[in-house]
This record gives C-alpha cells, structure tokens and sequence, in this order.
C-alpha cells in the first residue's frame, strides 16, 4: 500500500507540474496575442489623430503629384530628342510608360488634394476608386512585362536589320545608327562584320579610338560589343529600374488609399454633399 501510494503522490506531481506548465505557457501566449492585438489596434486609423490623417494625407499625394509633373517633364524631353536615338533602342516604350505614370500620378494626386480641402467625399471615392483600379493594373503589367520585353527585343532586331541597309540613303537613319553607336558604344547588329556583310564601310561612329585613328575604319579600332546585345543590356536596367519604381508607386498608392478611407470618414456630416 506504502507503495502504491508513493507513486500515486509522484503522478500528482508530475501532473500538477504540467498543469502549472502549460497554464503558463497558455497565459504567455495570451498575453503575446494580446500584446499584437493592441498594437494592431492602436495602429488603426480610427485611432490616427485628425490632423496626423490629414497632414500625412496631404504630405503623400503632394510628394506624388511634385514626382509626376517631374516625370512629365522628364518624358516629354526624351520623346522630343532629335537624336532620334529612341528609334533604334527601343526606349520609346518605356519612356511612354514613365509619360502615363506620371500623368495619372500627377492627376489623382491633385484630384485628392481638392477633395481634401473642398471636403467632397463623392471625389474622395473617386480618387479611392482609380487608386485601386491602378494598383490593378501594375499588378496586371508585371505579370505581362516578361512577355512583353522578348516583344520588343525581337521588334528591335528587326527594326536593326530594315534601317542599316538604309544607312546611306535615309539622313535619320544615318543619324540613329551614329548616335546609337556612339551612346552604346557598339557597332552594328550583333558586331563589326554586319556592316562588311551589307556591303559598306564600317561608319566612324564605331570608332573606340581617338579620332586621329578613325580616320581609316576596319574592325581592330571598332567596338567589339554589337548594338543589339548592348541594347538588351541596356532595356533590362530600364526594367529593373521600373521595377523600383512601380514598388514605389505601389506603396504610396497603398497608403494613398489608407489615409484617403481615413479622411473620407472623418469628413463633417454637413459637409458630405459633394
């Protein structure tokens, strides 16, 4: 009996000491759940001072909108270059892109702006409205955008083959190919030897000497990389560099929409005609 009984004492106090175990494992786990719950509770917008919302609000959209207009500018420049550079390399594309971004960015920012400070929750939701319908469709373009570049990459070589036949008729093609050549720091198609290969006399743009020694071209003083290869190089840090800034855009779009849910609620119930 003595037996029995001392080890039924030592079962109840390997039990209690898992129960007192796993009640305080299950308290500290309540306590973490909680400690998250107030924070995410705190975090919440209901709780953001009126004015926090506001400013933050105008902060963001005015930061957008000072980006876009830069955009705008930056894009009209490049598509007006009389280079013509843009013809061969394929950045028309991308610089168009950057000129939408920027136009659209420029606009709803300003649209949220006014509906900030006039108080017009109906624009208010259509500033909301086209914000997520943007979110959709940078979400839509970086799926495509792999597709999309093996497009263009193709549609350039191609456009390479039809101009460098034309280089001694056509004065812009003249001028792309020099350009391109001088900015790529490349010679013809995929090398040198395309320009034996139609019949013509490497140009003096693929010069990778001083101009003393490109008086009399051949392929020792020409640049070794082709302006197709240097092209590809070239759009793929355009792409990575999109890339960054659609992320970007993404998130200040996010918080756009954030801070916009929290102005909208707290516009003055005499004020929501809009």
């Amino acid at each position: 009996m003595r037996r029995g009984d001392s080890i039924n004492d030592e079962e109840t106090d390997t039990e209690g000491i898992d129960g007192d175990y796993s009640e305080s494992e299950e308290s500290v786990v309540d306590k973490k759940i909680g400690f998250f719950g107030i924070l995410f509770n705190n975090l919440s917008i209901k709780n953001l001072p009126k004015k926090c919302v506001k400013f933050t609000f105008i902060t963001i959209n005015t930061m957008t909108c000072l980006l876009g207009i830069s955009t705008v500018v930056i894009s009209i420049w490049m598509l007006a270059d009389t280079t013509l550079t843009l013809r061969l390399t394929g950045q028309k594309l991308f610089v168009t892109i950057l000129l939408i971004i920027g136009v659209f960015g420029a606009s709803i920012s300003s649209l949220g702006i006014y509906s900030l400070i006039k108080q017009k929750k109906k624009l208010m939701s259509t500033y909301i409205f086209f914000h997520s319908i943007f979110l959709g469709i940078i979400f839509f373009s970086s799926i495509m955008s792999a597709s999309m570049f093996d497009r263009v990459i193709e549609k350039i070589h191609q456009d390479m083959k039809n101009t460098i036949i034309k280089y001694r008729s056509l004065d812009w093609v003249t001028e792309a190919w020099d350009n391109t050549q001088q900015y790529l720091k490349c010679c013809g198609i995929k090398s040198s030897n395309d320009w034996t290969y139609y019949r013509m006399e490497i140009p003096q743009s693929c010069c990778s000497k001083s101009i003393e020694h490109c008086l009399e071209m051949s392929d020792l003083i020409a640049f070794e990389s082709g302006c197709l290869k240097s092209t590809y190089l070239m759009l793929r840090s355009n792409i990575d560099m999109l890339a960054i800034v659609t992320i970007l855009i993404s998130i200040l779009s996010g918080a756009s929409i954030f801070f916009g849910l929290g102005v909208k609620k707290r516009f003055k119930v005499s004020r929501y005609v809009g």
